[in-house]
């Protein structure tokens, strides 16, 4: 059955995205309902149509990591520890160029299953539109080590090769920048400060490795417990 919408209500739901008005002119008010009911979606943990990883508002605005929080368990002994591998797709718009969109595409998703494959367990998110983080949540009981970075890139040329295609020469196969990353967070007050602590720390490590200023596994400690640290603590 049909359900109305009285103007007010329409003209509110433009203003918060009034660029439907040039990209839907003939239903701007069904485009800004999509926009917000995807955006909901996300934060639900929904998942990326594209490429089937999980979308940055499931981490900074959901529950993502609700269930990886246990405050006697991580919080009173040794801090709530997360690890990252971070994938990022180098030059997609080159590969776009050269294959098309739809093997773009297709990429972008083979770099999402390889991560998940080569880290059970792991909450796989997409970063940026062409970088992915699998998160080692402490529900997956894995660890991020300083090893990681040439087998998973390694395991992502093989699995990605197949959606390529046939014949393409090696040095046209994609490439991907990988970050280690290991964050420990000291006495979190509850889970929903986990989330954008967490983003945070990725989107760091992420243009450290990038730009070259960091390599190996980038470790950080975040403290929560309102203390100063002393001077051991301040040199890391």
């Amino acid at each position: 059955m049909p359900y109305p919408l009285d103007d007010a209500t329409a003209t509110a739901l433009i203003a918060l995205h009034p660029w439907v008005l040039t990209r839907s002119p003939q239903a701007p008010v069904q485009a800004a309902v999509e926009v917000l009911l995807q955006a909901e979606q996300a934060r639900r943990g929904h998942p990326d149509p594209k490429t089937g990883a999980l979308q940055v508002p499931a981490l900074t605005q959901g529950n993502l990591l609700k269930e990886e929080y246990d405050l006697s368990t991580h919080a009173h002994h040794d801090g709530w520890r997360v690890g990252a591998v971070i994938a990022d797709v180098k030059e997609m718009i080159s590969l776009n160029a050269r294959f098309g969109f739809a093997t773009g595409d297709a990429i972008l998703r083979a770099t999402v299953e390889s991560l998940a494959a080569q880290y059970p367990g792991a909450k796989v998110l997409r970063l940026h539109p062409d970088a992915f983080a699998a998160l080692l949540v402490p529900t997956s009981q894995l660890t991020v080590s300083a090893d990681l970075a040439g087998p998973t890139h390694e395991r992502l040329s093989r699995d990605v090769r197949r959606v390529l295609p046939e014949g393409t020469p090696d040095a046209e196969a994609p490439s991907w920048t990988v970050s280690l990353l290991e964050v420990t967070v000291d006495s979190p007050s509850h889970w929903q400060v986990l989330g954008p602590l967490l983003w945070a720390e990725l989107e760091r490590a992420h243009v450290m490795q990038r730009s070259g200023r960091a390599d190996g596994l980038q470790q950080r400690r975040l403290r929560l417990d309102a203390s100063i640290p002393g001077p051991a603590t301040l040199s890391r």
